[in-house]
């Protein structure tokens, strides 16, 4: 009984040995993040882009083949309001709002 036990113990050992590998390279997109190189008010801006183009619509439908023109409509309005000064001025004020919460935050933590 014992030398079954010790026997399954090791298949255990050795398979999850295995599968551990297995699965550290199937769950690699799930690695930490690293810094980015934009700013707050960059992602905030990209984000308000994002939605207004109509492109996070398309992200939430679950069926793709229905939505290809769709998709590639959003794509292209995407594309055109992120080149656009409206980005630029989307940027500025996000920094704007972040720099005035900073202030308000440190007299009010005073």
């Amino acid at each position: 009984m014992t030398a079954t036990k010790t026997l399954i113990a090791a298949a255990l050992i050795a398979v999850s040995a295995v599968g551990s590998s297995a699965f550290a390279q199937s769950y690699s997109h799930l690695d930490p993040i690293t810094a980015s190189q934009k700013s707050r008010a960059e992602v905030l801006a990209d984000l308000e882009i994002y939605r207004e183009s109509g492109l996070a619509a398309a992200d939430r439908t679950e069926d793709f083949a229905l939505n290809v023109g769709q998709r590639a409509k959003a794509e292209a309005r995407y594309a055109e309001l992120k080149a656009s000064p409206k980005y630029a001025a989307l940027v500025q004020k996000f920094a704007a709002k972040e720099g005035k919460g900073a202030m308000t935050e440190g007299v009010a933590a005073r």
